[in-house]
């Protein structure tokens, strides 16, 4: 299974339940749609946080990817969210290509888990960031490897290349 984490777009008042996007986050993530269409992503189920900055940001991936797939509220994903939860909710799912749209700490501390066992780790996912994980071992815990982590600024230049 290839998982897909996408942490939202920036979004104001900041620490708030009811934040949206700003027009900048809006537009941030709009690249950052461009940038999955570009690499030729593609997702079989799209889960998020029950947050409106992490609806809004995947309904902008939905709607700019041109997929009928619907968009799943999942409260593992909501703050502050549970890492085994999630887990046991991916090791039930029989999809192949998934996308989680969330927050900090818990997507760093989700991609940790997966690819080493542990949830404390040095990986931090900067808004509007996309990650790659790997499963390849679906046995009483479920491990995977980090394939990659593109921040904003890598998806932006992905979408710049292709306008030259």
């Amino acid at each position: 299974m290839d998982l897909y984490f996408l942490r939202h777009g920036e979004a104001e008042p900041a620490f708030s339940d009811d934040s949206v996007l700003t027009s900048t986050g809006i537009e941030s993530v709009k690249k950052i749609a461009f940038a999955i269409k570009a690499l030729e992503i593609r997702f079989d189920q799209i889960l998020c946080s029950n947050l409106p900055r992490a609806r809004e940001t995947a309904t902008i991936i939905q709607e700019v990817l041109h997929t009928t797939i619907e968009i799943g509220s999942c409260s593992p994903l909501t703050p502050p969210g549970n890492c085994d939860d999630l887990i046991q909710l991916l090791k039930d799912t029989h999809k192949s290509s998934v996308l989680l749209v969330g927050h900090e700490p818990l997507i760093s501390r989700t991609i940790s888990r997966l690819i080493s066992g542990d949830e404390q780790s040095f990986i931090t996912i900067k808004k509007g960031s996309l990650a790659k994980v790997f499963i390849a071992e679906y046995t009483r815990h479920i491990r995977g490897s980090l394939e990659w982590i593109l921040p904003p600024i890598v998806l932006a230049k992905i979408i710049g290349s292709l306008k030259q």
